[in-house]
């Protein structure tokens, strides 16, 4: 009888350990996609700091695709309805685009690169380096908090670790209280240059954790900002100044060109990328139908350019480039005028 308890639990235990092993494979064969947000990062200020030392950018940038001329939605603080609610609670619109793949937000009952993650099982986190970010809470673990950098990347890294988190969403903000005006964007020597830098040396201490859990082969990343800055001294981003705008965009990952860039991208492309390197299935957009909306689905653009065996250039709609044009570079700081015209795009 002894021995076959101890059979029992010797094959109990092989059991447990044959199971434990097959998570741990399949957590590190599971890609892992991370969303690396510098707020109100720049192409010419990325350039500088590549320059200047920002050797883990640099990395990305010459072994990943850059976008040229990279735009994100309208850079205006708050999404507000004509009927003057705010049904993402003070979110920006670029964030949202980030996560839905729409241009347009009219409610909060859409599908994000979180929900389609959960519903595969792909747990998620979210590390917002501000309270703005309290909305977002789809991620199975979220953070929205003043907090340095640094500390950003170092929950993201404990989810990875603790909980497997495999889409890792994270949002550095301190850039924006070292900004003195645009002139700060070509200046190696400035405070903006230098929390670059800052930013670049929290990525290579996430690199490095990554190489050393054997996940970095299986590792996206897309780096980029919800909005460009403003031309005034003061850290804002109006939609009259164009630079609001346009953005930093890099993808990287297997199968990705390397040291390549592509023409044009938007913010809402970024969320159908993420969505694709995780192996899941399309976005669904909408989970009611908006009856003034002919098209309730995603707006984003899927950028199949971006990988290897792939054109450089592909078909483009370009809304929101078409949209500034259409307004002289400067259209009114007003969500309702962006929303007008986007969803006059989406139904034509």
């Amino acid at each position: 009888m002894k021995n076959f308890i101890t059979l029992i639990v010797t094959i109990s235990l092989l059991t447990n350990c044959s199971q434990l092993n097959q998570v741990k494979k399949t957590e590190k064969t599971q890609p892992i996609v991370i969303q690396f947000i510098i707020d109100g990062l720049m192409k010419d200020a990325v350039e500088t700091a590549i320059a200047a030392g920002a050797k883990n950018l640099k990395y990305f940038a010459d072994n990943g695709v850059v976008v040229e001329d990279a735009y994100s939605n309208s850079p205006v603080g708050r999404v507000k309805l004509p009927d003057g609610t705010e049904p993402w609670r003070g979110a920006s619109p670029p964030n949202i685009g980030m996560h839905t793949g729409t241009h347009v937000f009219e409610n909060q009952q859409l599908d994000d690169i979180f929900l389609s993650a959960r519903r595969k099982g792909i747990k998620s986190v979210y590390v917002g380096g501000h309270t703005l970010y309290d909305v977002f809470t789809t991620a199975d673990t979220h953070y929205a908090e003043i907090i340095p950098d640094s500390t950003v990347v170092d929950l993201g890294i404990k989810h990875i670790k603790k909980d497997g988190a495999r889409l890792v969403r994270l949002h550095l903000q301190e850039i924006r209280s070292s900004w003195k005006g645009p002139k700060e964007k070509n200046n190696p020597n400035s405070k903006y240059i230098k929390a670059i830098l800052n930013a670049d040396a929290a990525l290579g201490k996430l690199i490095a954790f990554l190489k050393n859990e054997g996940l970095w082969v299986n590792s996206f990343f897309v780096i980029s900002a919800d909005h460009g800055m403003g031309t005034l001294r003061k850290s804002n981003h109006l939609s009259e100044q164009l630079s609001s705008w346009q953005i930093y965009m890099n993808f990287y990952g297997p199968g990705i060109k390397k040291g390549g860039t592509i023409p044009y991208a938007e913010s809402p492309d970024v969320a159908l990328m993420t969505n694709y390197f995780m192996g899941l299935k399309s976005l669904k957009g909408y989970d009611l139908k908006l009856n003034y909306l002919k098209n309730n689905k995603t707006t984003g653009v899927f950028l199949k350019n971006i990988f290897e065996g792939n054109p450089r250039d592909i078909h483009h709609p370009k809304w929101i480039k078409t949209y500034l044009e259409n307004n002289q570079n400067s259209p009114p700081n007003d969500y309702l005028h962006y929303r007008e015209a986007m969803i006059r795009f989406i139904n034509e």
